[in-house]
C-alpha cells in the first residue's frame, strides 16, 4: 500500500497528515503535532498574525484518513471541481487567473455532480467545448478567507481530453486574462507560477501520465 497523505494548505504553509515521515520531505519550517494538537495548530496557520514565513505542521497516524475526515467534520467544506486538459499533442490547457497560472475549476452548483461542474468549469473558464471527461485524479484542499470567515475548499479534479481545435477563450469576468496549452515539460519549470494545490494536482497527472507511456 502507497504513501497515504493529506494537505491542507493556507497561503504558503500546510497541514499534512500522513502515515510516513515521508510525506513532509522538503518542508520548511515544520513543526510536528500530535493528535490532540490539530485544531491549534490550524488557527495558528491560519491567524492573521503572519510571521513571514511559510509554517507547516506533520502529524504522523497509522490512520490518517480517520483524523483527516474528524477534522473535516469541523468546518463547512465548500465543493469545487475542476479539470486537467489534455490534447493529442500531450500539452495541458493552462489559465492564468489574477496574475497566477492555475487550472481551471470553480464551486459546484447545487444538484449538479463533481464530473458535470468539472466540465461546466472548464468551458466556461476556456472556452473549450470539445471535451471528453475520464478519470477521477485526486482532490486538493485549501484555506482562505472571504469577508474575513475562514473557508476550506475540497476541490474535486478530472482529467479530460480535448480535440484542441476549439478557440481559446479566457472567462475574464473570472479574473482569467490567459489559456493556453503547453507541453508538460514546461509545468516542472520556474516560469509556471502557481499555487502548491495546483503543483501537487499536476504532479499526480504526470506520473500517471508517464506509466502510461
Amino acid at each position: 500500500m502507497g504513501l497515504q497523505s493529506y494537505k491542507i494548505y493556507f497561503n504558503d504553509g500546510a497541514l499534512v497528515i500522513a502515515d510516513s515521515p515521508a510525506a513532509f520531505k522538503g518542508l520548511p519550517n515544520l513543526f510536528y503535532i500530535d493528535d490532540d494538537e490539530i485544531h491549534k495548530s490550524f488557527n495558528i496557520l491560519t491567524s492573521s498574525v503572519s510571521t513571514g514565513k511559510a509554517l507547516n505542521y506533520g502529524l504522523i497516524s497509522p490512520e490518517p484518513e480517520v483524523i483527516f475526515k474528524d477534522f473535516l467534520d469541523h468546518y463547512t467544506v465548500i465543493q469545487a471541481a475542476g479539470g486537467l486538459v489534455l490534447n493529442k499533442e500531450k500539452q495541458l490547457l493552462t489559465i492564468k487567473r489574477n496574475g497566477l497560472w492555475d487550472l481551471p475549476k470553480g464551486k459546484i452548483e447545487r444538484h449538479e455532480d463533481q464530473r458535470a461542474a468539472a466540465l461546466r468549469e472548464v468551458m466556461e473558464e476556456t472556452g473549450l467545448n470539445m471535451l471528453n471527461i475520464s478519470d477521477k485524479i485526486g482532490e486538493t484542499y485549501h484555506a482562505y478567507f472571504e469577508d474575513e470567515i475562514l473557508q476550506l475548499k475540497e476541490t474535486h479534479w478530472y482529467k479530460m481530453n480535448s480535440s484542441g481545435k476549439g478557440k481559446l477563450k479566457p472567462q475574464e469576468e473570472e479574473g482569467i486574462s490567459e489559456v493556453k496549452w503547453a507541453d508538460l515539460e514546461w509545468f516542472r519549470s520556474p516560469e509556471f507560477d502557481t499555487y502548491h494545490s495546483v503543483k501537487d494536482i499536476i504532479s499526480k497527472l504526470l506520473i500517471l501520465e508517464e506509466a502510461n507511456s
